[in-house]
């Protein structure tokens, strides 16, 4: 199934045959034809017989301890030694957590990114979607915590719902930060975790989802062509979920799975995207990839 990224919206893709950018040097978030994010949604293309298209936000997640480790060893030493550990003496990396300053960040981006775009839209997304690492559900948190503390309860109540989308983790493979913790631990963690604005967050996972880690190896990194792949798994998992009326999507992830998304959807490249940041992607999502939820509505 092909999904088309859609130009004109941001400043990462302004026009066709755009090369991409540096996103430490350039705002790739920047509204380039339009002055708010209320005019931007209302200029997405009306959904046709054949097409639906979405707003979608990527928002990857604050620096982990791993995340840190790259920036104490250097990525070569990372690869060759660290990167096979479990942590050292500054902190563990397994499937890891956000160190003090990855929540920090992911509060800033809260507070400065998607609390004036949702204040602008009027509205929280539709559908709220995130990768099952730790790090990436105290990212969504942590980000989203100071939206909700200034917006009046959502329609379902003080709960948030969040579905967890297995195939949209980073990169698999050696690491240990990217190998997942038991399904029960994670649940024993997170699960209906209350929120500083006195909302309640309930991660849905699928019914069979499993206890063990099934996708993570030992002894075989992730290539770039076996990543995209699996994302494109994911993308058409989390497409699918969506009705017609459901156009403003968030999902919480990694680096590496939003890169895989960005050639996924044919959109130029965003180089050196740093921990906390978001990236809004306009898509164009073939309609069949949602038969069964318009059979169902």
């Amino acid at each position: 199934m092909q999904f088309k990224a859609v130009p004109g919206y941001f400043a990462a893709y302004p026009n066709a045959g755009f090369q991409g950018l540096d996103s430490t040097k350039n705002d790739h978030l920047q509204l380039i034809n339009h002055n708010d994010w209320k005019e931007l949604y209302h200029a997405i293309p009306k959904d046709t017989r054949n097409c639906h298209y979405k707003l979608l936000i990527l928002a990857r997640h604050g620096q982990g301890y791993h995340n840190a480790a790259i920036s104490r060893y250097g990525m070569e030493e990372w690869d060759a030694y660290w990167s096979l550990l479990s942590g050292d003496e500054h902190g563990e990396w397994f499937d890891s957590r956000l160190t003090p300053l990855g929540k920090e960040q992911v509060r800033g981006t809260g507070t400065n990114v998607l609390l004036p775009m949702i204040k602008q839209l009027g509205m929280l997304p539709h559908v709220f979607f995130s990768s099952p690492m730790r790090r990436c559900l105290e990212t969504f948190i942590e980000s989203w915590t100071p939206v909700l503390t200034e917006i009046q309860k959502p329609p379902s109540g003080n709960v948030i719902s969040t579905r967890i989308i297995e195939s949209l983790r980073e990169t698999l493979g050696s690491h240990t930060c990217d190998k997942r913790v038991n399904h029960s631990v994670t649940v024993g963690e997170y699960q209906d975790f209350p929120t500083d604005s006195g909302h309640t967050v309930h991660w849905h996972y699928v019914t069979d989802y499993s206890e063990e880690d099934e996708l993570w190896l030992v002894d075989h990194r992730e290539t770039n062509p076996e990543l995209d792949m699996r994302t494109q798994d994911g993308l058409s998992q989390l497409f699918s979920q969506l009705s017609s009326e459901e156009r403003f999507v968030s999902l919480t992830c990694h680096s590496g799975v939003i890169q895989s998304v960005l050639r996924n959807l044919k959109h130029p490249p965003i180089y050196n995207l740093e921990t906390g940041k978001v990236v809004g992607i306009v898509v164009e999502v073939p309609i069949n990839v949602e038969d069964e939820v318009e059979a169902e509505a």
